[in-house]
């Protein structure tokens, strides 16, 4: 099915950094797996989406290469058409107004030496400790590193007009063909009939809204 007419849209990318909400998300955070919201009301509605990062452009930390960089322009452009990633009735007269994307940590820590004191007294430490100490203390900085992680999200804000939101009864999910990494999406859609839940996949991306 085709979607509505999209006509230019207002789009706006932006990093996002680490808030209290998005650390709340960070303990949720699996890889193939992202949350989709929406709520249809009088004559508009509003969609939001967030992912991992990983599903979207393969990393999870900033881009450092000239690929990276490249992968994540090329996220934005694909994540600014919605009318490619969620397709709903050409009946409903949906035209989107606008679009925001972010990316942006949700969580992880890296340990570092508050002052130059404690580094100090770190190093005294380590020159009275003998070489079986060393050596341990030695492994469980580098356990340490290994644990440092930092999850990022990918999220994706999007508003319509719509002519007839009483036909928005069904979305087709071209967003598993966008982003082949995405596993499934979870899905809640609230409207002045109630509310619809529940999860759509690359081998069901429609979504019948109740």
């Amino acid at each position: 099915m085709k979607s509505a007419i999209w006509p230019a849209m207002a789009l706006t990318v932006v990093a996002n950094t680490a808030s209290a909400e998005e650390t709340r998300h960070a303990d949720a955070h699996e890889h193939g797996h992202g949350m989709f919201r929406m709520v249809i009301e009088d004559d508009h509605a509003i969609m939001e989406m967030a992912v991992p990062a990983f599903d979207i452009v393969g990393f999870e930390h900033a881009p450092s290469t000239a690929a990276q960089r490249a992968a994540m322009a090329d996220a934005a452009a694909t994540l600014s058409r919605p009318d490619v990633l969620f397709a709903m009735p050409e009946d409903a007269g949906c035209a989107i107004g606008q679009v925001e994307i972010g990316f942006g940590a949700t969580g992880g820590h890296r340990h570092e030496h508050d002052d130059e004191d404690d580094h100090e007294d770190h190093d005294d430490h380590e020159k009275h400790d003998d070489d079986e100490h060393a050596h341990d203390d030695h492994e469980d900085h580098d356990d340490h590193e290994k644990g440092d992680e930092t999850h990022s999200e990918v999220t994706a804000y999007y508003r319509l007009a719509c002519e007839n939101p009483e036909a928005l009864t069904r979305i087709e999910f071209g967003y598993f063909d966008a982003f082949p990494a995405a596993e499934e999406l979870e899905v809640v859609i609230l409207s002045a009939a109630g509310q619809s839940a529940g999860e759509v996949s690359p081998d069901g991306s429609v979504f019948e809204i109740e």
